[in-house]
């Protein structure tokens, strides 16, 4: 370096540059390469340089996300902005001379929302008309839940209708009075705003609503079972889908009419229809001479249509 004066004098010394090549360098604490992540989470790195860090940038993919520029380095990311998947983190620690040194790692997003059956239980046996529940635990907002049902996996079918929420539940109405009774599967499906999906599968057992509840199958009846008045009961079982109403149960014995139940309340609160049958009467389908099996029946009409019960088979004893 020269110095000079108005004078022109000089002087003279020597000028010591020291030029900065040196990259810093950054290593990755957290998250662990090949992690899977989900919700917010915290980015962190150690970055050291000889001469001082400026700034850590952070990116997914070739997004920056944004920049530390003091220790710790660190730096949160909310992932649900992110589709379910393979994501490439990168640090990028840059020093005062511009000297930049990158580390980056794998992390797998997992985001999707997850369901759980809240009712039916599993291999329950439901009738009639059934509440369909089920619980939702998503970080992203959920776009749609749906109910399905078949006999088999492969053959399921969307049950009609958009559930109710209340918080993380969601309800709908399923119809099963016109089901033919046997084992089903029902799904729950449910989709967030990003397009990730869940869904829960169970079986269940559909029964008929009406039951013929007495007598049993196997019961001895008339004079000689002590038992010469029978009280036929039919109950429903479950709760009947709106605007849906019994209107009339006939019973069969042996397949013939015997007379028209009569509707009744239970001590426990519930519907029941009861035919009052006295076995020492013949009937079309009864001689009260002659011992030997009955099968009682009974036909239910219910609104706009009608269907029998489930038979019980008893022994009469004259």
């Amino acid at each position: 370096m020269v110095a000079k004066d108005r004078a022109g004098n000089e002087r003279r010394e020597p000028l010591n540059l020291v030029v900065d090549r040196q990259a810093p360098t950054v290593v990755w604490r957290r998250p662990a390469d090949g992690a899977q992540v989900s919700g917010t989470v915290t980015l962190e790195v150690e970055a050291t340089d000889n001469v001082g860090v400026a700034k850590v940038e952070f990116f997914a993919g070739s997004t920056k996300l944004g920049e530390a520029t003091s220790a710790p380095y660190t730096f949160s990311w909310d992932t649900t902005g992110y589709p379910d998947g393979p994501v490439t983190l990168k640090a990028r620690a840059v020093d005062a001379a511009g000297n930049a040194a990158e580390a980056t790692l794998q992390v797998t997003v997992a985001n999707a929302p997850e369901i759980y059956w809240v009712n039916p239980a599993a291999n329950g046996l439901v009738a009639g008309f059934v509440l369909l529940e089920a619980e939702v635990r998503a970080l992203r907002s959920v776009d749609r839940v749906e109910f399905y049902f078949g006999s088999s996996l492969d053959s399921l079918s969307k049950i009609p209708g958009t559930p109710t929420v209340s918080g993380s539940l969601y309800s709908l109405g399923w119809d099963v009075l016109r089901v033919t009774p046997g084992v089903y599967f029902l799904k729950a499906v449910v989709i967030d705003v990003a397009g990730a999906r869940s869904e829960a599968v169970i079986p269940v057992q559909v029964g008929s609503a009406f039951v013929l509840d007495s007598p049993s199958d196997g019961d001895q009846v008339g004079p000689g079972a002590n038992r010469a008045i029978v009280a036929v009961t039919v109950g429903v079982r479950g709760t009947l889908p709106p605007g849906v109403s019994i209107n009339r149960v006939d019973i069969y014995i042996n397949g013939y009419l015997a007379g028209t139940a009569a509707r009744q309340t239970a001590t426990d609160g519930s519907e029941v229809y009861v035919f009052s049958w006295d076995t020492r009467i013949s009937l079309p389908g009864h001689d009260p001479t002659a011992s030997g099996d009955r099968v009682i029946t009974a036909r239910v009409y219910y609104t706009g249509e009608d269907t029998f019960t489930n038979g019980v088979r008893v022994l009469y004893l004259p």
